[in-house]
């Protein structure tokens, strides 16, 4: 079952009556029922309370683990979809060269855990090296095009396999051990940095990114053909350095949006180098798809923060846009920003100045979205999130998945407890033909019971029944950010 270049939302779900395509004639895996089960019992004895008054990056599964590991021939409860045939890789801030780092800034490391027929082969996980790694120093100065971490996301396009940064180039990974190839600069035309966010259009392959500069203020933007030809590189004037982490693409137009998160320490969190300005506003920008830079429109609107939009569509006149929504980021000494919601933003293109307008479509404290990405740039009915939870025994956590169906706005949750917590989910269709939302959720969890981790697999029309597998790993995978599926072919 591939994605090819896709990825991740919905449209038909049946459990939790969130409405549309459902399980009807489609197999529910043997033994789904099961594993589906809570996790239940106590900590295990390594497992300590939440400290407050320590970072939470370095307590809990925050953690960061020591060694790389190769395991094979790996325990499975329930049962994996025979279809599930392919790689799945998660990459995560893991510091090893600035000891004590903050979650966002610490080294790269990827977990792979590969499936077939039913099995769970291996798993792996390693660091990325490059040269910041390899080099074991301390941050020096501003991070360049290949002295990055490169720990956010990885992504599979026209025949190779990314791992990605907030800032600096991308580095090719070898699907089969998890090894770094070396950087990746287009013939040596990739500007400063790359996105880890970019976009591949389900029409033709191509990929659509961005990448933002510390030093000018600027954006550059990036068009990649199928075969891996860097097409575009054009540069985008700002008035500041901002930190612009996410965009997206419409059939017809690249969208951006930028809050007054500027690069440079700030009062609150001066050991973090982005900090918050209250007295700037956001700005959503629209051009064309493919180009010119030169032709793209902004609007401002109240200063906020979106780390993630689920996707981006057209309707008529105006680009629609869905994101995680927070006040501010980077403002306070936790340096994560206080509780978030799911915003509609819709931006009119159709007069001489653009129109904005914003609707909240919930309160449910939820980023790490997810859609079928069959579908990016275009409408889509549903999509997942990683829900959040602050305070408490275990500080800041991720909570449970949440199923959104944006017709209807009914949520429909997966809460596992405290003893089990997932992160991001990737969605991957049940084949290449299936409806949007006909297939699986991955998503790698950590089950405090046991202090290890295991990659949970769910129905993504029916997420509230929980996992129809779980495949056990060895060892403790830290809490990361973004994964891929990269299928057999």
């Amino acid at each position: 079952a591939g994605t090819g270049g896709a990825a991740a939302l919905l449209s038909g779900c049946s459990g939790g009556g969130a409405g549309g395509a459902g399980s009807a004639g489609r197999r529910s895996p043997a033994g789904a029922a099961a594993s589906a089960a809570t996790i239940g019992g106590r900590p295990a004895a390594a497992v300590q309370a939440f400290d407050p008054g320590q970072p939470f990056w370095l307590q809990g599964n925050f953690r960061p683990v020591a060694t790389e590991t190769t395991a094979t021939g790996l325990e499975v409860e329930g049962s994996l979809p025979p279809e599930l045939t392919g790689l799945y890789v998660r990459n995560g801030s893991n510091s090893a060269s600035v000891p004590g780092a903050h979650w966002f800034f610490g080294d790269g490391m990827l977990h792979g855990i590969r499936l077939a027929r039913g099995k769970a082969v291996w798993y792996r996980n390693r660091w990325v090296r490059t040269p910041l790694y390899e080099e074991r120093r301390n941050f020096r100065g501003i991070p360049g095009k290949t002295e990055n971490q490169s720990n956010v996301s990885v992504v599979a396009h026209a025949g190779a396999l990314l791992s990605l940064g907030e800032v600096g180039w991308p580095f090719r990974i070898d699907p089969s051990d998890l090894s770094t190839a070396g950087a990746q600069s287009y013939g040596g035309r990739l500007g400063t940095a790359m996105t880890a966010h970019p976009k591949i259009d389900p029409t033709n392959g191509h990929m659509h990114a961005f990448g933002y500069d510390l030093l000018r203020p600027e954006l550059s933007y990036y068009h990649v053909d199928d075969r891996g030809r860097l097409l575009a590189n054009q540069v985008i004037p700002l008035p500041e350095v901002r930190m612009v982490h996410d965009f997206a693409i419409t059939e017809r137009d690249v969208v951006f949006w930028t809050g007054p998160v500027l690069f440079g320490p700030g009062k609150a969190a001066p050991k973090v180098p982005f900090h918050w300005d209250g007295t700037l506003p956001a700005r959503i920008g629209v051009m064309p798809l493919g180009g010119p830079a030169s032709a793209i429109r902004w609007v401002d609107f109240d200063p906020c923060y979106a780390y993630h939009g689920l996707n981006a569509w057209r309707d008529g006149n105006e680009v629609v846009l869905v994101v995680d929504r927070l006040p501010s980021s980077f403002a306070s000494a936790d340096e994560i920003g206080p509780p978030g919601a799911i915003h509609e933003w819709r931006v009119d293109t159709s007069g001489a100045q653009l129109r904005f307008s914003d609707r909240k479509l919930s309160d449910t404290q939820m980023d790490l979205p997810a859609h079928d990405r069959r579908r990016t740039g275009r409408p889509v009915r549903h999509g997942w999130w990683a829900s959040t939870r602050r305070g408490g025994t275990y500080g800041f956590e991720f909570s449970g998945l949440v199923h959104q169906d944006l017709r209807t706005g009914k949520e429909v949750r997966w809460d596992p407890g405290l003893m089990e917590v997932p992160g991001e989910a990737f969605y991957v269709p049940a084949s290449d033909r299936a409806p949007e939302g006909e297939g699986w959720l991955l998503t790698l969890c950590y089950d405090r019971t046991r202090d290890r981790s295991h990659l949970a697999v769910l129905d993504a029309a029916d997420v509230a029944k929980g996992p129809v597998a779980r495949v056990r790993l060895p060892v403790r995978v830290p809490y990361g950010f973004h994964g891929w599926w990269l299928p057999d072919a």
